[in-house]
Parts: C-alpha cells; sequence; structure tokens
C-alpha cells in the first residue's frame, strides 16, 4: 500500500519546531517540504537541511527565497511560486504552517482545498499588538477554514469562540534544539537569562528593574543576562543602574550560540505582558533549564510551577523579585532536584515520542474525512 502524500508548508520562523517532527513522520508519510526563506535575517540556510534530503528519500525538499519585504508586492509572486509547487505535488494533504498576516498570501489561501487542508493558528483571538493588516487577515481567513492546528489549549478554547466553524486540534509546539552545548552550568553566580527579540509586549524593562532593586537591597551573587535584538525605545543603558550585574548582548544571537547560552545559565526569564505561547521558552525546556514567567494563561499551559518553574503575577515586580531571590537562594541540591523534575516532565510531554502519535492522529482524521 502506497504512502500518503504530505505537502508540508514552513516558514524559516518556524523551522525550529518543524525539524524535530517532519523526518520522524517518514515512516508513515511521503512529505514535500516548501521552506520559505525571508529577505533577509533568516536563521536558517538551505545547507541546513540538506542533510534531511539525503537521508530519506521520500522526503523532498524546495526553498523559496524572498527577495522582497513581505508587504511588498512582489511577494506575491513568491506566494505564486509556492502555490505551483503545493500543486504540483499533487499531495493527499496540505499542512500550512505561515501565519496569516499578509494580504498578499490571501489568493493562495484562497486557493487551498480546505477540505484536505490543516491551517495552523498561534492566536484564538486578535491581539491588541497586531497590526491591522493582520487583525483583518484573520477576519478574513479563519472563519473559512476547516481544520486549524493550535499550539495551546487556551488558544484553542478562545479560537473556537471566536471562529466556531473549524475543527480544532491541538499539539504543543516541539522542543527547539538548537544543537549540542559544549559549556557547563556557571558556578560564579545565579544567573538568569532572557532570550529573544525584545519587543515591547516582553517587559525586558521589568526584569531589568528588578534586578537593580534586588541590588540596591543587599542581594548578591546573581547575575542577568539578556539576548537579542533590542526593539524598545529605551536602551539598556537608560534602564541598567549597576552594569556589573548585567550581560547584554544587543544583536541577533546565531543558532550555534543558543545551546550554550541555555546550558550555562540557571534559569530563562521571561516576563512577557501579553502572549499566545512561547517558542522562547521551548528552547529552555530543550535544555532542561528552569523558566521564570508571568502567570499568563498561555504559560499556564505548559509551565508547572515547582515541576519546570516559577510564577510570578504578570507586571508584579514584587512579585517578580521574590521569585528571583528564592531561586539565588536555593541549595545546589535543591535545583538539581527541580531539574530533575523537568526533565521528566518534559520527556514525557514534549519529546517527539510524545508529539508524534497526537500529528499522525491529527494527519489521519483529515485524510479519512477526505
Amino acid at each position: 500500500m502506497s504512502k500518503k502524500k504530505i505537502s508540508w508548508v514552513t516558514p524559516d520562523y518556524f523551522l525550529d519546531v518543524d525539524i524535530p517532527i517532519v523526518p520522524n513522520l517518514l515512516d508513515e508519510y511521503d512529505i514535500i517540504w516548501i521552506i520559505l526563506f525571508p529577505w533577509r535575517n533568516n536563521r536558517y540556510k538551505e545547507e541546513d537541511l540538506s542533510k534531511y534530503a539525503e537521508k530519506y528519500n521520500n522526503l523532498s525538499i524546495f526553498c523559496v527565497h524572498s527577495k522582497y519585504f513581505r508587504y511588498d508586492p512582489r511577494t506575491f509572486f513568491v506566494y505564486r511560486k509556492i502555490l505551483k509547487l503545493i500543486k504540483r505535488s499533487q499531495a493527499n494533504l496540505i499542512y500550512f504552517n505561515i501565519v496569516l498576516d499578509n494580504p498578499l498570501l490571501y489568493s493562495l489561501f484562497k486557493w487551498l482545498p480546505k477540505d484536505k487542508c490543516v491551517i495552523t493558528a498561534h492566536d484564538g483571538s486578535i491581539k491588541s499588538i497586531m497590526g491591522s493588516v493582520t487583525k483583518l487577515m484573520f477576519r478574513k481567513c479563519y472563519p473559512n477554514c476547516k481544520y486549524v492546528n493550535m499550539f495551546s489549549e487556551s488558544q484553542a478554547a478562545l479560537f473556537k469562540i471566536n471562529y466556531p466553524g473549524p475543527e480544532i486540534f491541538v499539539i504543543p509546539l516541539a522542543l527547539k534544539d538548537f544543537g549540542v552545548p559544549n559549556v557547563t552550568l556557571r558556578n560564579d553566580c545565579v544567573s538568569f537569562v532572557s532570550f529573544g527579540t525584545m519587543h515591547a509586549e516582553k517587559n525586558i524593562q521589568l526584569i531589568i528593574e528588578a534586578a537593580n532593586q534586588l541590588f540596591e537591597e543587599g542581594v548578591r551573587n546573581f547575575k542577568v543576562s539578556i539576548n537579542g535584538v533590542w526593539r524598545i525605545s529605551d536602551t539598556p543603558n537608560q534602564l541598567i543602574r549597576y552594569p556589573e550585574i548585567f550581560e547584554i548582548r544587543n544583536t541577533l544571537i546565531p543558532n550555534n550560540d543558543i545551546p550554550n547560552l541555555f546550558c550555562s545559565n540557571h534559569y530563562a526569564i521571561y516576563a512577557y505582558k501579553e502572549m499566545s505561547q512561547s517558542g522562547a521558552v521551548k528552547v529552555a525546556f530543550n535544555y532542561y533549564t528552569p523558566v521564570i514567567v508571568s502567570d499568563l494563561p498561555g504559560f499556564k499551559d505548559e509551565v508547572e510551577e515547582n515541576i519546570n518553574g516559577y510564577f510570578f503575577k504578570s507586571e508584579n515586580i514584587d512579585s517578580l523579585k521574590d521569585v528571583m531571590r528564592k531561586c539565588i537562594d536555593k541549595t545546589t541540591e535543591d535545583y538539581n532536584a527541580l531539574v530533575g523534575r523537568m526533565r521528566d516532565n518534559i520527556d514525557r510531554k514534549y519529546s517527539v515520542k510524545a508529539l508524534l502519535p497526537k500529528y499522525k492522529a491529527m494527519f489521519s482524521k483529515v485524510l479519512n474525512d477526505e
């Protein structure tokens, strides 16, 4: 019996969560993997994927490079190329993992055969931080989907209220694996790492001010490491009063630096004001780095108190300071026990072995409905 064929579309910004999944589905499906690279600042290169095409004879990879800013009208022809590749694949099922945030995507979306296409969605409702174009695309596209895959239960519940028509599947994002570290956990202090592009909703100002105040209150033996492109109006120099407790890398962090970044620091800290789910948390999970997160629903889907991390009250600096102080005072034995509990939790819920049956069940359902 011949295998069913899937046309799987992934943009560069989601490759890290699709890479663990796609090759591991090839025992059951033939996959045509269409990968969209942006006009600049892509995290991956074609050669990063060539090893998969060489290893699996039932995996075909097509890389589509955009030469234009995403709202440039010529981007329409980039999406048309993707459409042609999907049509040519003659796939039994299409898995479409591009965020629907560009009106130039609309003609491609309209063509997709809804009865054999799974569209992904990360947000269950229109967020205040979304641009007007993204809001418009949400309203035009998602009510017209038949199948939607989401990545958190809280967002899926919101989606069902706002767009009651589509059938919704919920599969957690895969762990983000950027390779093997070549460093061990630092022993000069307790360290907190923040990673990713520093947008306003990530609330990096709160983390910095909490650290400033802890230092003023006499707390020592800690550092805060902040890594990623700075997209807020305040500069580090304007926010930081005690440079000796901060390590700042205001730049795009190369993939091969990420493993050491997490494995050398004790805790990953995310003080978001608003979020659906965090890919950066999945990097911390992959390297068994406990997390400190604001008590938003998107985090509560995946973080368990004293199992894989800790919560503080969103936007409450005293609550964040209390959690950081608790972590600084924790003994080595207590920290190691936390990491042990985290390993058990992550391996049980987020390993490839745990996620693959969910993808196969989703695809089986869509294919049987065909």
